[in-house]
């Protein structure tokens, strides 16, 4: 079943969703890129050599309290300037390199993590379906280059602290 973008609003261009599947959990997402060529991370140029796919796994935002998959068949690419490099594509609006999760889904689970901490958002985190560990929630934090969180300008100490 081929689904056009218009009718799913957060799947970006370059993304084709080709099946959805719907049980009591979860939703799991199968589509697969659309992009004719990519370009090589090491020198730029555009490759339309394709030398093989594989199938990548991402966990997105939930919908109505199940937690959603997608699973997009991703193609490797062969640079034809770079001797021997393969590469693969990327995945556009859904996740980074080497992500395990959205961009928004971790941009949630930091936001929890700020306003929580680390076992406490990863309590909420699995309430709201988005289920990740404590020490998952504090990595996030720490990879968060905020510009909410300044330095203090002075440090005291209380009077029954040094007692």
């Amino acid at each position: 079943m081929r689904i056009s973008n218009p009718l799913l609003p957060s799947v970006s261009e370059g993304v084709q969703v080709d099946e959805l599947a719907l049980d009591t959990e979860a939703l799991t997402i199968t589509a697969r890129t659309t992009a004719a060529r990519a370009a090589c991370p090491q020198c730029g140029r555009w490759s339309a050599r394709v030398h093989s796919s594989y199938w990548r796994t991402l966990k997105d935002l939930p919908w109505q309290d199940r937690s959603v998959m997608w699973r997009v068949k991703v193609r490797r690419f062969r640079c034809s300037h770079c001797p021997g490099r393969i590469f693969a594509e990327p995945v556009p609006g859904l996740a980074r390199a080497r992500a395990q999760r959205s961009d928004r889904l971790a941009e949630a689970q930091t936001d929890i993590g700020m306003a929580l901490g680390g076992e406490a958002g990863a309590r909420l985190s699995r309430r709201l379906a988005m289920p990740v560990s404590g020490d998952t929630v504090l990595r996030l934090i720490r990879r968060c280059k905020s510009a909410r969180c300044s330095s203090p300008r002075v440090v005291g100490i209380d009077d029954w602290a040094w007692r």
